[in-house]
């Protein structure tokens, strides 16, 4: 089962690079962005609508980047506009379907919809195609309709070629019980989906998720409605919520409302290929766009942006089960501390503790632990709650989800 992974996100990944943020002719490099009823022929979004397109063509200039997936696409002759300013090497899709029907119509032709827009120079083999579409209750969830939008393509980067799947979405809005409650039963459906057709696929969800990953943006809840996604951790088989440290630290991606809900989460495959520190809240549009903010004349959210090495291999160590790495810890939920068994002699050994976060909060290393016999780590004094202790060897290493009382 395709499970949740946020425990490597270390401290470096707050201290964001500018040079790590950029993009570059030798890196995959993604941007999702919710445009603000793009073009919209009504009054909602930026006024002029001529200047928000033009001004989106800048900061895509400015950028450069390979895809960007974007929300709330209403009007497809300012995307089409668009693109061509771009120049020939860059096409788009649109989804077929919106909250207020389906393509053709003059509900879709009038409402919010997915695309993506992408350089033709790195993509091909593109097929693109609406998941849980037949689902009552995921078009229920997903804003009336507005359900999550998949392109599978190969991408060549440097001369590697890579098989990707991008999965734009945008999360039924609102900080109401309601509104939260949708968005967490359409994120369990939409990581059932992914755990049962997507489970070795190299995966990137990206979009406007309408709540953040580290809280939530419903002031009753004590975790994001996106739980099911970030805090299910416990295997080799995981997601990397990359963008969720940029919360932690107290960043936003909208101009007028606190919190990052524009997100990044990559599959365990495309992990290896993540430049570290790179993913960002791209505030520097304001340097493109002068008035971005004050006049509010492009969209009330800024771009995120994350960027990927293509030729990256695994360098981390394999993640395997307890039993397989030898070791037992008990008891589990524990009070005040708890103990580790080896059930063969294991040499090297790292202790590692997060949070729920993915915070390090303890480490400590022990040479030798000869098998039969026990350890017990030193531990700070912890709030109640869910901690994952990563054992490490030279070979391998395993992470145990502990709970203390």
């Amino acid at each position: 089962m395709k499970k949740i992974f946020i425990l490597y996100v270390f401290t470096s990944a707050f201290l964001i690079s500018k040079s790590n943020a950029q993009s570059s002719a030798t890196t995959l490099d993604i941007v999702s962005w919710n445009l603000e009823f793009f073009g919209a022929p009504y009054n909602s979004g930026p006024d002029d609508k001529d200047l928000q397109e033009a001004n989106a063509k800048k900061i895509m200039r400015y950028f450069d980047a390979d895809i960007y997936g974007l929300v709330e696409i209403v009007d497809t002759t300012h995307l089409r506009k668009l693109r061509d300013s771009l120049g020939t090497n860059y096409e788009y899709i649109i989804a077929p379907y919106s909250t207020d029907g389906a393509i053709g119509t003059n509900g879709w032709r009038q409402s919010q919809k997915l695309a993506f827009l992408y350089k033709k120079s790195v993509f091909s083999n593109i097929s693109t195609r609406g998941l849980m579409l037949n689902s009552p209750t995921a078009v229920t969830n997903w804003a009336s309709g507005r359900l999550p939008f998949l392109m599978k393509a190969d991408a060549t980067i440097n001369g590697t070629t890579k098989t990707l799947h991008f999965i734009v979405i945008h999360g039924k809005a609102g900080s109401t019980a309601t509104d939260y409650n949708k968005r967490l039963a359409g994120a369990q459906e939409l990581k059932d989906t992914l755990d049962a057709h997507f489970s070795t696929a190299t995966t990137f969800i990206i979009g406007d998720f309408n709540d953040a990953l580290n809280t939530s943006i419903y002031t009753g809840a004590t975790v994001s409605s996106y739980t099911s996604i970030v805090t299910d951790s416990t295997d080799s088989d995981h997601y990397k919520s990359i963008t969720l440290p940029l919360g932690v630290a107290g960043q936003t991606t909208m101009i007028n409302f606190p919190n990052v809900i524009d997100n990044h989460i990559i599959s365990n495959e495309a992990k290896p290929f993540y430049v570290p520190a790179s993913a960002q809240v791209r505030t520097d549009v304001t340097t493109i766009v002068t008035d971005y903010v004050t006049a509010h004349n492009t969209s009330d959210h800024y771009p995120v942006f994350s960027k990927y090495n293509l030729n990256g291999v695994v360098t981390g160590l394999p993640n395997v089960t307890a039993e397989t790495l030898g070791i037992k810890v008990y008891p589990n939920p524990y009070i005040s501390d708890f103990t580790v068994t080896a059930t063969k002699t294991i040499t090297n050994v790292q202790f590692s503790l997060y949070n729920i976060l993915g915070q390090l909060v303890n480490q400590q290393r022990t040479g030798t632990i000869a098998a039969g016999t026990t350890f017990r780590p030193d531990l700070p004094d912890l709030s109640p709650g869910d901690y994952f202790l990563q054992i490490e060897t030279k070979d391998m290493r395993t992470v145990v989800k502990l709970t203390k009382l």
